[in-house]
């Protein structure tokens, strides 16, 4: 991330980070006693957090609409393409999230071969 000179630094949320992994956690462990394989579970927890993210980018469209009304053309657009670029963002932080859900759960699913053994001469 780069700083520039005189610009705020952005607010981090990282409060719920550990809240998070916990409630993750209990949720793998209910999920693997109820008999879950573990690429359901991987593919549920991935769908959890794909939500979140789109959560976020509903209430980003939503900003949209609240750009100053007595703001110059300049600023409104600049308004706009900021919330274009967050929400654009977004999309693709919760489309990433499940296309790599799916190819690590594809592979939960395939078996490992097993080493096949060496011929004798």
């Amino acid at each position: 991330m780069s700083h520039h000179p005189g610009r705020r630094k952005l607010p981090l949320v990282a409060v719920y980070a550990e809240t998070a992994a916990n409630a993750k956690q209990r949720v793998t462990e209910l999920l693997d006693a109820a008999g879950a394989s573990p690429a359901e579970v991987h593919t549920l927890n991935a769908a959890i957090q794909a939500g979140a993210v789109e959560s976020a980018h509903g209430e980003i469209i939503e900003l949209d609409t609240q750009a100053l009304s007595d703001s110059s053309d300049q600023v409104h657009d600049g308004w706009l393409r900021a919330v274009e670029a967050t929400a654009s963002r977004l999309a693709h932080i919760a489309d990433r999230t499940v296309r790599q859900a799916r190819a690590t759960a594809a592979a939960l699913e395939t078996p490992s071969a097993a080493p096949s053994p060496t011929p004798r001469p």
